[in-house]
């Protein structure tokens, strides 16, 4: 069966509290202050058995002037409505606003009750129809029932019902979903249990003790217990009015607006994408930068309007904006919301989300009108591209992605594949880390892809140009380069991709242009060929490394040679200070392994006496053996490490 929430609308005095009692029983209102004054000023809250045995949910707002921000906490909500006009006064100012507010928040079904029917003859009753009527043409209420009802004769309430039975059974299914979201409008403290959050479960379904959180805190707390419609429930469903037991928060670290939520279904954001109209009958005028109030689900929030591709919105028209807010916010893609001009506080438009958690934009901008057009009206593969689009560097995978855009994670994959087909996506695989962070695959878009491509090529050539008898550069420079230190993983798999497609040629975590060979100039050849005879002269009896470069200065080409033969471990680097030739290095290994026969630990003194060469060589050479495993220090002397 269907789960429905009926709301009631209207001009103040027009009997909504009344009709609502007269068709449930019960008295939503419950401040002492509206008993008093005769008003409604909070949301009030009942629930209606029909005829054919559903039971739906009603909420009651305030009609006056001063109360329209609690109104708005109340209709969004909704998926019909009553609109309430009573046959004494007619069409008022609220009735018009109200119906407004209806139609920005999408509400698509409803009835229009004329109250108070006892107090006027029935030609003034068909006059105030007639009104209603005029008011209700271009909104969807234009062809909805009328019911002439009367709270205090009973006169017209099983008609009413019947009419409400009817438009339940008409209204679309809500959309199932993974994630359940409950906007909250009442906290209360109730002895014994604690912490009390109400509202309506706009979608999903919840279930008692299951893992929930606060947003836009992202505070994870516990549900302990779950009513709906006043009784014990173990799960609520999308649709109905719910109570949750929250024990382990105070009321005052809750708030209406809050939204009690699955984990990780929505993110914080200071700013809205949003497809913004204004009133037709408005008259006002919203200018770009414009502060307004802005009210999203029971949140009601300031905020300022950029216009994205004008300086000026009249009334009846529409354009993208985005919503620049003064505090976070959490909300979803297809939301709806409603603009309150800043002073004075007056309905004036509102609208859809197109974009929950978007980037900053430049006005005039035709990539992002174009964008957002996209996203407004696009299937979900012409979305996926151009969200894509929008992630250069953050690489989010489809799961991520499926939230924070709302698409849909059925057919996401398949749809990525198509993209990849086309030219138009590149599939990123991921390491097991990145893999049990976020699930689901990793896509980014082609030009990002091209991005990285022509960088690295350009960055492995300027390389190769600077340091020619070079065999490539290292991985982690090269990760660096691209701007990827702390992407390893993509940047290491968009790598193997460049080499797979022979673009890069990698050997050993060295990385070059795939078709890049060592070719030595005649006189570098020359060189290396002195650098390497100096060395195999020279023993265990080297000139200081900067010693032996400084007299070579005048050469440009020295320097870069000489870590080109200890790149390639012709020579030994032992320490900033000296260097030997890989045979001395050998020759030394040798020597020491025959000094340190049967176990013997080796003093620096004698092994300094072995070789024949001075105290800081030796020490340079054992410490270099010893960082490399070949021999390990102890209190006696060095000995050969074991293997």
């Amino acid at each position: 069966m269907k789960h429905v929430i009926v709301g009631s609308a209207g001009h103040v005095d027009h009997g909504k509290t009344c009709l609502i009692k007269a068709l449930t029983g019960i008295d939503t209102d419950r401040l002492k202050e509206e008993k008093k004054r005769g008003i409604t000023i909070e949301l009030g809250f009942a629930y209606l058995d029909l005829p054919n045995g559903q039971r739906v949910g009603i909420v009651d707002v305030p009609g006056h002037e001063k109360f329209v921000r609690n109104m708005l906490a109340g209709a969004g909500g909704m998926d019909l409505a009553m609109l309430i006009v009573a046959a004494d006064e007619g069409v008022m100012p609220q009735t018009v606003e109200h119906l407004d507010i209806l139609s920005i928040l999408g509400i698509s079904a409803g009835v229009i009750v004329i109250t108070k029917t006892d107090l006027v003859e029935p030609d003034f009753v068909e006059l105030v129809e007639e009104d209603v009527r005029e008011l209700a043409k271009g909104t969807f209420l234009e062809t909805a029932p009328v019911v002439p009802v009367s709270a205090f004769t009973g006169e017209g309430l099983d008609e009413l019902k019947q009419t409400l039975q009817e438009l339940c059974l008409s209204l679309p299914e809500r959309k199932g979903s993974g994630f359940f979201r409950m906007p909250i409008d009442r906290v209360f403290t109730l002895k014994g249990y604690g912490t009390i959050v109400t509202g309506t479960l706009w979608e999903g379904r919840m279930k008692k003790e299951q893992e929930a959180v606060l947003y836009p805190e992202q505070e994870a707390v516990r549900m302990r217990s779950i009513q709906v419609h006043s009784s014990d429930a173990e799960v609520a469903y999308a649709g109905q009015r719910v109570a949750v037991n929250l024990p382990n928060k105070k009321k005052d670290e809750i708030a209406r607006g809050d939204i009690l939520a699955s984990p990780g279904c929505m993110y914080d954001t200071m700013m809205l994408d949003v497809r913004l109209t204004l009133l037709k009958h408005t008259n006002r005028k919203v200018k770009n930068g414009s502060r307004v109030h802005i009210y999203h689900g029971t949140r009601e929030l300031l905020g300022k309007v950029i216009l994205l591709d004008r300086d000026e919105l009249e009334a009846g028209e529409t354009c993208y904006v985005q919503l620049r807010l003064e505090e976070t916010l959490a909300a979803k893609k297809g939301d709806h919301f409603v603009i309150r001009f800043y002073s004075p506080v007056e309905t004036v438009g509102g609208g859809i989300i197109l974009e929950a958690s978007p980037a900053k934009h430049r006005r005039n901008n035709r990539h992002v009108l174009e964008a957002l057009q996209i996203k407004e009206s696009g299937n979900q593969k012409e979305i996926l591209e151009t969200v894509l689009g929008e992630h250069w560097g953050s690489f989010p995978s489809l799961t991520e992605l499926a939230k924070r855009h709302s698409l849909e994670p059925g057919p996401l994959k398949n749809n990525a594949e198509l993209l990849e087909k086309e030219g138009k996506a590149v599939r990123i695989l991921e390491n097991e880390g990145k893999a049990a962070q976020s699930g689901g695959d990793v896509y980014i878009s082609r030009d990002e892809f091209d991005f990285y491509r022509k960088k690295a090529v350009r960055v492995v050539n300027e390389f190769h140009k600077n340091f020619p008898i070079k065999d490539g550069m290292g991985r982690e420079e090269l990760r660096s380069r691209l701007g990827l230190a702390d992407r390893t993983w993509a940047a290491d798999r968009i790598l193997r991709i460049l080499t797979d497609e022979k673009i890069l040629k990698e050997r050993g975590q060295v990385f070059s242009r795939y078709s890049f060979k060592v070719v030595m100039q005649e006189d570098e050849t020359a060189i290396l060929a002195e650098i390497t005879e100096f060395y195999k002269n020279a023993g265990f009896a080297p000139l200081a490394t900067e010693v032996y470069l400084q007299e070579h200065a005048k050469s440009k080409k020295f320097r870069s040679l000489y870590v080109s033969l200890v790149n390639k471990k012709t020579l030994i680097r032992l320490n900033e200070q000296y260097s030997v030739h890989i045979d001395s290095y050998n020759k030394a290994k040798e020597a020491f392994r025959e000094m340190a026969e049967g176990g013997k630990a080796i003093q620096l003194g004698e092994f300094r006496d072995y070789l024949s060469c001075s105290r800081k060589v030796a020490l340079a050479l054992l410490e270099h053996f010893d960082k490399s495993g070949f021999t390990k220090k102890t209190e006696e002397g060095r000995v050969m490490a074991a293997k």
